[in-house]
């Protein structure tokens, strides 16, 4: 039997890579029928079978159908392999893509997210099957309507894939692509249009023309945006619990600072076999045979039980404990005559000055005014300074007067004005003439280029750029008029060349000749 699935897995090989599909969905139907449908009996050869034929209706077009057969294969490789079998990984990535056909993004992303770990652990971050893998699960993602986590797995997926394998390879392109046709349906036109428009001219510098990729490419560009893709509200942060409030207690009055605090009567302990007094004065509400013993504030400062005031041996020196007054002391001062018990008392003296406050600054003493005995002959000056001057005046004037019939002599030398040389537009250049004196600044981080944009041109400018030795792809696609470009995240030790290009018309771009580095 296995040496059966062997031979006819081995002929659907042949019949998929000619292109019938339908023979090898026929050929591994006849032979899976008979098959022992528990994966825990499966042998290498049935597994194999299994997950071929599981391709087979996906590409068909027939993902429930394909669902049982990918499953099989995943969990009979898992039994014979285990999880880290590249073998499993494989059945691992066709069962996710069969269940985001069918609509089970939620166990498709799973299968993804083991399947990059698996692939990443083997073959490190940047082989093109991990790649290819983050790229799948941002699909995923993005269906789940995770769009922002979508577009930022898929697009650092593409600069990783662009860095490694160039711009040229087709999976780099075809990751391109999707994220222009992602960023498009959420809304972000600009970005969707840059990235399209990278992606048509990378096919057409490294694709052939009739490339199906770049057929899909184009398609995919002159699409419109999906009309019932909605991005979902971003989840707004949660706000903050709201402030404890602590309650206040009103007070009838608050006595000014000059009164003083209230003094209370000294406070004698009462005898072991005496009940405890309460006071006459109970809030509304409370039951007046509540009794309520007062306890003594701890000070702010201390933190334990070692710095509380425990009273003293002798009663005279506890005034913290209150006597039996008959109103408290908030509503001291709002009868008009004091009742027994309550009285008020002068203020206490003021607390000595601090040894610390204000501080003494010393000052110099004043200089004395001293007397000026040259200031008469400074202002003796200055009066003969204005007579002498208002008698040039005059006699300026005078000669003014008597010379005034006589006519200037004639200056030979030309004005100013008429020897500047009037200035001149620069002539229009040339159709198809490239943009000239391009230069290159290296800053190890960033590389920055300008060039002088024709005079008379109204075309587009392209930079392009790669590697020393290889080929170069695009970088930018700037405006009319641009003169300078900074590329960055390149690598610090790799040398590269740059061109940059004007379009005059379809069929006239102009380039200039490259410009490198020389960092070797």
């Amino acid at each position: 039997m296995s040496s059966g699935f062997a031979d006819l897995t081995v002929q659907a090989h042949h019949l998929v890579s000619e292109g019938d599909l339908d023979g090898a969905h026929r050929l591994l139907a006849d032979a899976l029928s008979d098959a022992d449908p528990r994966p825990g009996n499966a042998s290498p050869e049935l597994a194999e079978a299994a997950g071929l034929q599981a391709k087979v209706l996906v590409a068909l077009g027939e993902p429930h159908s394909a669902r049982g057969w990918a499953a099989f294969a995943y969990a009979a490789a898992t039994r014979l392999y285990g999880r880290s079998d590249e073998r499993t990984v494989t059945a691992a990535a066709t069962l996710a893509a069969v269940l985001h056909r069918v609509g089970s993004d939620a166990r498709a992303a799973r299968l993804y997210s083991d399947v990059i770990i698996e692939l990443t652990a083997r073959d490190g971050p940047e082989s093109q099957q991990v790649l290819a893998a983050h790229a799948d699960l941002a699909t995923v993602e993005y269906a789940r309507g995770q769009c922002e986590v979508a577009r930022d797995r898929l697009q650092d997926a593409w600069e990783l894939h662009r860095e490694v394998y160039g711009d040229g390879h087709p999976s780099g392109i075809k990751m391109l692509a999707k994220l222009g046709a992602m960023e498009r349906d959420c809304g972000r036109y600009a970005d969707s249009h840059e990235h399209l428009t990278l992606a048509e001219e990378l096919c057409r510098l490294h694709l052939d023309f009739d490339d199906p990729l770049a057929a899909q490419v184009a398609a995919l560009a002159r699409a419109a945006a999906d009309p019932d893709h909605v991005c979902p509200a971003p989840t707004p942060a949660p706000e903050p619990p709201p402030a404890r409030t602590t309650p206040v207690v009103p007070a009838a009055r608050v006595p000014p600072q000059a009164e003083g605090p209230h003094d209370l009567p000294p406070y004698s302990p009462p005898a072991l076999d005496e009940p405890v007094e309460t006071p006459l004065y109970h809030p509304p509400g409370r039951a007046a045979e509540t009794a309520h013993v007062p306890t003594p504030r701890t000070a702010p400062e201390a933190d334990g039980f070692d710095d509380y005031p425990w009273p003293p041996d002798d009663p005279a020196e506890q005034p913290w404990r209150p006597g039996a007054d008959p109103l408290p002391p908030t509503v001291v001062g709002l009868a008009d005559d004091q009742p027994d018990g309550v009285r008020r008392v002068p203020p206490p003296p003021p607390e000595p000055p601090s040894r610390y406050l204000p501080v003494h600054v010393p000052r110099p003493p004043a200089a004395e005014r001293r007397a000026r005995p040259w200031l008469p002959l400074v202002v003796l000056g200055v009066t003969v300074a204005l007579l002498l001057g208002t008698i040039a005046v005059i006699a300026g004037v005078s000669r003014v007067d008597d010379g005034r019939g006589t006519p200037p002599p004639a200056s030979s030398a030309p004005s100013a004005t008429s020897a500047a040389p009037a200035p001149s537009t620069p002539a229009a250049a040339k159709p198809g003439t490239p943009p000239g004196k391009l230069t290159l600044t290296d800053r190890r981080d960033s590389i920055v280029l300008s060039w002088t944009y024709p005079a008379g041109a109204e075309g587009p400018v392209v930079v392009a750029g790669g590697r020393a030795g290889q080929p170069q792809g695009t970088f930018a696609t700037l405006p009319a008029g641009s003169a300078d470009y900074i590329a960055y995240g390149l690598d610090r030790t790799t040398d590269y060349c740059f061109t940059v290009a004007l379009v005059w018309s379809t069929d006239s771009v102009a380039r200039t000749g490259p410009v490198c580095t020389k960092r070797r």
